[in-house]
């Protein structure tokens, strides 16, 4: 008994050491840390801070330089971790905050970015010409629609867009579109006089067209949560009779510096229907840049439609300044909202059906061009049989 308790003594005293020899002093990790900041080794110092992190030494000097390496590497959103720890202790540093809206601006973030910017010092942003009221960015896409449906002719939408910044809280987006295709129908007319009675078909030819307008807010409450809302309106024509449909969208973004998610609820009045739509999207940054990212949502709708649709995109960089895109949506797409309910799948023809590919390509520091197509499994309103169409959609954003 007495030989056990000495060896476990022992193994404790070894224990202890081999513990102490793997602590790190303060003076040891900002020393070592500067030193590879100053070598610009980044990935060395981020590992060291790391480990120096893991052994129990956290201070926000650290943090920033680990935070300056992941943004040199690319890594934004490990910056970000890194930038949020240092504002949870002081939220008004400038290095995290100037950072922090950097980093939100290559994930994308908008939003969050402009709030990040309201905490900069006057001099930095008169600097990078960043101002809490202007223009962000504009835009102009085209799309061709065809199908291997005799009775639907090319259907050509336009859209032109443009957001802008309305104090650092707030941005606005904005959308008008236009949409017009020739549909040919063919119906019974049952003559009243005579006997028997004969159904005759009456072919006609119809003009589909619509023109909208998309408003969308969002107002940041924090640097990772902003409130949506959003309105879509849609003047729709078909052959003599006209419709006035309204959609109504409210949500809320959460935005985590590897993902962020967005639950909203959309309200719609469509063609004489009242319908529900409720999201619910997990964006994923998993190498903390847009060099990989998906997006999942799930949408159910209720009222005059009771269905549940899924969608996914996957987006990577291919090649240097070539970024593709990827995506699919499985359900019933009748009266379907997408993108925050900027686009309206309120066809005369169901869409049972959907997925594509974009490729964006930057040219310079402020134009970005792209290209989509999008195959559609469509349902004939008139004949209740199944055509495919395509569509080709080209078009730009010129960042401000």
């Amino acid at each position: 008994m007495a030989n056990r308790k000495h060896f476990l003594t022992l193994i404790a005293i070894l224990c202890f050491g081999m513990a102490k020899a793997q602590t790190l002093s303060f003076p040891q990790v900002d020393s070592t840390s500067y030193a590879k900041y100053m070598a610009a080794d980044w990935k060395a110092l981020v590992d060291y801070g790391n480990t120096a992190i893991a052994t129990g030494v956290d201070y926000p000097v650290l943090r920033l330089r680990m935070a300056y390496a992941q943004f040199l590497l690319g890594n934004y959103s490990g910056a970000l971790t890194h930038y949020q720890k240092v504002l949870s202790d002081d939220s008004h540093n400038q290095m995290a905050r100037y950072y922090g809206y950097l980093c939100n601006k290559y994930l994308g973030r908008s939003n969050e970015a402009s709030y990040n910017a309201g905490y900069v010092d006057t001099i930095t942003l008169n600097k990078e010409q960043i101002k809490p009221f202007g223009a962000l960015q504009a835009g102009l896409e085209v799309s061709a629609k065809n199908s291997n449906n005799n009775n639907r002719g090319t259907g050509v939408y336009t859209r032109a867009l443009f957001s802008n910044r309305l104090g650092w809280n707030l941005q606005l987006d904005q959308s008008v579109a236009y949409y017009n295709q020739a549909i040919t129908s063919t119906t019974a007319v049952t003559a009243t006089a005579g006997a028997p009675a004969i159904a005759t078909p009456v072919t006609g030819t119809y003009t589909d067209s619509q023109i909208e307008y998309y408003a969308k807010l969002g107002y940041t409450l924090a640097d990772n949560l902003t409130l949506l809302g959003a309105y879509h309106y849609l003047g729709t024509s078909y052959g003599t009779t006209s419709y006035q449909n309204h959609v109504g969208l409210i949500g809320l973004r959460y935005a985590a510096p590897y993902f962020s998610l967005q639950a909203d609820a959309n309200l719609c009045s469509i063609s004489n229907s009242n319908s529900q739509q409720y999201n619910g999207q997990l964006s994923l940054y998993p190498l903390g840049n847009l060099n990989l990212y998906t997006i999942s949502r799930v949408s159910a709708q209720s009222g005059a439609l009771q269905q549940t649709i899924f969608s996914q995109t996957l987006g990577f960089k291919a090649i240097n300044q070539l970024w593709l895109e990827a995506s699919g949506s499985f359900g019933t797409l009748d009266n379907f909202l997408d993108a925050d309910a900027l686009y309206v799948y309120n066809s005369i023809d169901v869409t049972t059906f959907k997925a594509g590919g974009s490729a964006y390509y930057p040219l310079g520091n402020h134009m970005v061009v792209y290209l989509n197509y999008t195959f559609e499994q469509k349902q004939d309103h008139y004949l209740n049989n199944n055509f495919n169409q395509n569509s080709i959609t080209g078009g730009f954003t010129w960042k401000f």
